[in-house]
C-alpha cells in the first residue's frame, strides 16, 4: 500500500485502500478511516455557519463511539474524524481545520514510556486545540501535557455537562483546569520540593506582569484580561510572552498551575470553582 505524498495545498494524503489511515502503522492498526478525513479536509473552508469540528482519539472503539453519539447530540459540534492514537494518523489529520481535539489518554502512569508517548503524540498536532480525557491525573504528566501547548483536562469521573463545558472552552480559546483536579495535581507536585525556589524568576516580574498572571489563573481569556485590567488584547499577548520567558513555562495551562503552586494566585479561589 502506497500513500500519495501532501500537495502543495496541504490536502490530506490518500491512501490506496481508503479504510486504512496510516502507511505501514507499526501499530498494526486501523487507525482512522482516510475516506472521512477526506471529507473534513474538502470542508473545512465553508463560509456558512458550521458546527465545530471535533477529532475524537482514543485506543478504545467503544469509548469513540460512545463520545460520538453524545457529541452528536449537540448541533454546535460535528466529530470530524475519529482517530485511534496515533501520532502518524494525527499528522494525516493536517488540514482539515480541527476546533477541539478530544484526546482519551490516561494522565495516571509517568513512566518514561508512556510519557515519550505523550510527547511523540502531541508533538504531531502542534497548534490544535487538544482536551484531554482521563483518570485522576499524574503531576508530571500533567506538566508534560501543559508543556506540549494542551488546552484543557478533564475527569472522567465528571458529570458529562462538565465534559461539554470543558470543550465549549477548549473551542473559545480558554483553557480549562477543573478546581478539584487542580488543587490534587498542585498537591502531588509540591510533595517534597521546596516550592520557595522559584523567587528568583518571580522576582524578575513585574506589578503588573503579576496582576496579569492572577488574572489568567482565575481561567480569563485574553480578552477578559484586557477588560479588566484595561489594557488592549495586543498588550496582554505581549506581556504574556515576556511572562512565559521569565517563568520558563511554555502554555496556559502551565502558567496556572505555576501561579497556583508559588503563590501568584490564591489556592482558595480553587475552591469556587
Amino acid at each position: 500500500m502506497t500513500v500519495i505524498e501532501m500537495n502543495s495545498r496541504g490536502s490530506i494524503p490518500v491512501t490506496a485502500d481508503s479504510t486504512q489511515g496510516c502507511e505501514s502503522c507499526d501499530r498494526g492498526i486501523r487507525c482512522f478511516d482516510a475516506s472521512a478525513a477526506e471529507r473534513a479536509h474538502a470542508s473545512r473552508n465553508t463560509t456558512e455557519d458550521r458546527p465545530a469540528r471535533v477529532v475524537l482519539c482514543s485506543d478504545q472503539p467503544i469509548m469513540r463511539s460512545a463520545l460520538h453519539l453524545l457529541i452528536d447530540t449537540r448541533s454546535e459540534y460535528k466529530v470530524a474524524v475519529e482517530t485511534a492514537i496515533c501520532s502518524k494518523a494525527l499528522r494525516l489529520l493536517y488540514g482539515i481545520g480541527i476546533d477541539v481535539l478530544l484526546l482519551d489518554f490516561d494522565l495516571n502512569d509517568c513512566s518514561a514510556d508512556r510519557l515519550a508517548e505523550l510527547q511523540s503524540l502531541l508533538s504531531a498536532a502542534p497548534s490544535v486545540p487538544i482536551l484531554i480525557l482521563t483518570l485522576d491525573p499524574d503531576a508530571e504528566a500533567c506538566q508534560v501535557a501543559f508543556r506540549f501547548g494542551v488546552r484543557g483536562i478533564v475527569l472522567k469521573s465528571k458529570r458529562l455537562e462538565d465534559l461539554f463545558g470543558a470543550i465549549d472552552r477548549i473551542h473559545r480559546g480558554d483553557t480549562w483546569l477543573e478546581g478539584p483536579a487542580l488543587q490534587k495535581l498542585l498537591d502531588q507536585s509540591s510533595k517534597g520540593k521546596n516550592v520557595r525556589a522559584e523567587d528568583s524568576r518571580i522576582a524578575l516580574l513585574t506589578k503588573r506582569e503579576r496582576e496579569i498572571v492572577k488574572v489568567v489563573a482565575g481561567g480569563k481569556t485574553n480578552r477578559q484580561v484586557s477588560e479588566e485590567l484595561f489594557i488592549c488584547n495586543a498588550t496582554v499577548r505581549h506581556h504574556l510572552c515576556t511572562i512565559f520567558d521569565k517563568l520558563s513555562v511554555s502554555s496556559r495551562g502551565e502558567l496556572i498551575v505555576y501561579a497556583y503552586r508559588n503563590g501568584l494566585a490564591d489556592r482558595k479561589d480553587l475552591e469556587s470553582n
